[in-house]
């Protein structure tokens, strides 16, 4: 439904397919990880994928015939439950005889029901019914944001169950539309002739992008980051490909066209003066300082919640003064243990009492600073004293005091340095971004080999560091630009 040249695509060419990325397959493995989890809920149900062999060359179908064979032998808990009607396929998460009535549980890793979940519903709830399996209720199972772990997790409040019964039986009729409509889509001789569009993105990012977007041009207007997406689509589909074609008379903002201007002229928009009043706000020792943190969908350690932010891994480079040698300073956690405590004391040792601590993109250190002062109060002075010393170093380029085409009109770290200091990259890392880094000492938890854990340590590290080393370069470009 989000793009029936997608569907095409899927169905008759899969070989085109976009790679998953490691955050896609961490996001597909975490949806997995809590499905499994909410079974829980119906202990003693039967598993329909651990009876089917997955090389099967009927696998899909023996997965209906084994669904079908547990539900006439009396089984009243099946979990994977898969059906077929009219050449549509559905697995249900968990399938559930209460009386004498079937109720159906579709679980998601998330903590709201979207509009695209209740979608997926009505389409498993089409096929249940219609393959001759009536369903007293269907319900999305959502995991409870509020919930907080103390001692042994408790499934029950972990997870939170609505009946979407209602939403499903309200769009029974649009989805046998549209089934009927996708079924002549791939069955066509012709590919749908679908421009790029919002579409693309919403609501996820499509997997043949790579295909689609191949006539877009270099230096697109794509390019210009913080722009909604319905506007750039306006100029692309209005004749305007490229940055260099927009015109000078334009419903862009004003930061938008900041970025248009500079690209133009190729070259960087320095405010000497403003950079001087920011760089007079700097006082040694310097500490630049990185923290990396993850979120669990299940909390792990007591007192935390789902898809809380804990704070695992920091680097600060240090410069006593303005000639000084460069340090540098990191703290990682052990796999396996409560990070927290142990990532403040070490925190608190590292950073000082007094000096100038430079952040970029403040926000996230402030939200976790502020985090461990709730959880450890005892350290509440000590806590205020290192905020109060936090200087951000996005500030020069979120206010267009130094601005470099290169930059997109992005102030991301990464884009920074790709536009000022282009020798020093991330490219040769093979942890290359918070997301990644994240998913990696996630997956550190419940890693048993010693070498795959070390050489995970040892990626961390090196990112985390190439973070703040980042900053140093930054500063050093801003300082150099107000005495030319």
């Amino acid at each position: 439904m989000q793009c029936v040249k997608s569907l095409y695509l899927y169905k008759n060419f899969i070989h085109l397919r976009d790679p998953l990325s490691a955050q896609q397959k961490a996001v597909f493995n975490r949806g997995n990880n809590v499905g499994v989890l909410a079974q829980k809920l119906f202990d003693g149900g039967t598993d329909v994928s651990k009876v089917v062999t997955k090389r099967s060359e009927n696998y899909y179908s023996e997965l209906v015939e084994q669904t079908k064979k547990f539900i006439d032998s009396g089984s009243d808990i099946i979990y994977e439950a898969a059906f077929q009607h009219n050449q549509v396929l559905v697995i249900l998460d968990i399938l559930v005889k209460k009386d004498g009535k079937w109720f159906a549980y579709e679980v998601k890793s998330s903590t709201r029901i979207t509009q695209t979940y209740l979608i997926d519903a009505t389409l498993q709830y089409w096929v249940i019914t219609n393959s001759g399996l009536p369903l007293e209720d269907m319900s999305i199972i959502i995991i409870n944001n509020q919930y907080v772990r103390k001692g042994a997790l408790n499934i029950q409040e972990l997870f939170k169950t609505q009946s979407v019964k209602s939403e499903v039986l309200l769009n029974q009729e649009m989805i046998e539309q549209q089934i009927t409509l996708l079924k002549e889509v791939i069955v066509s001789a012709q590919m749908p002739n679908i421009p790029i569009g919002e579409q693309c993105f919403s609501p996820y990012n499509c997997d043949f992008t790579g295909t689609c977007w191949k006539q877009v041009p270099p230096a697109s207007i794509f390019d210009i980051s913080g722009v909604q997406k319905s506007e750039l689509f306006n100029l692309y589909n209005a004749g305007y490909k490229t940055i260099r074609q927009i015109p000078e008379e334009n419903n862009l903002d004003k930061n938008a066209n900041i970025h248009i201007q500079a690209y133009k002229k190729d070259a960087a928009v320095i405010n000497k003066s403003e950079i001087k009043s920011f760089l007079d706000k700097l006082s040694y020792p310097l500490f630049f300082m990185d923290f990396e943190t993850f979120m669990p969908a299940v909390p792990i350690y007591d007192c935390t919640k789902p898809y809380q932010h804990i704070p695992f891994q920091y680097s600060i480079h240090y410069k006593k003064t303005e000639d000084g040698t460069l340090e540098h300073f990191y703290f990682l956690a052990e796999q396996g243990s409560d990070p927290r405590k142990a990532f403040l004391e070490s925190l608190l040792k590292d950073i000082g009492t007094h000096g100038t601590i430079l952040v970029y993109d403040v926000l996230m250190e402030k939200n976790v600073l502020n985090g461990l002062k709730q959880q450890y109060p005892e350290y509440t002075a000590d806590i205020e004293a290192v905020l109060n010393r936090f200087v951000d170093l996005i500030k020069p380029f979120q206010e267009k005091n130094y601005y470099h085409p290169n930059m997109k009109n992005s102030f991301s770290i990464k884009n920074i340095l790709h536009a000022l200091v282009p020798e020093l990259s991330y490219t040769d890392l093979q942890i290359s971004s918070g997301s990644i880094a994240m998913t990696a000492f996630e997956s550190l938890q419940t890693e048993a080999d010693m070498f795959k854990i070390i050489e995970v340590r040892e990626n961390l590290l090196k990112y985390c560091e190439r973070d703040t080393l980042a900053m140093v370069k930054v500063l050093e470009i801003l300082e150099c630009s107000v005495k030319i």
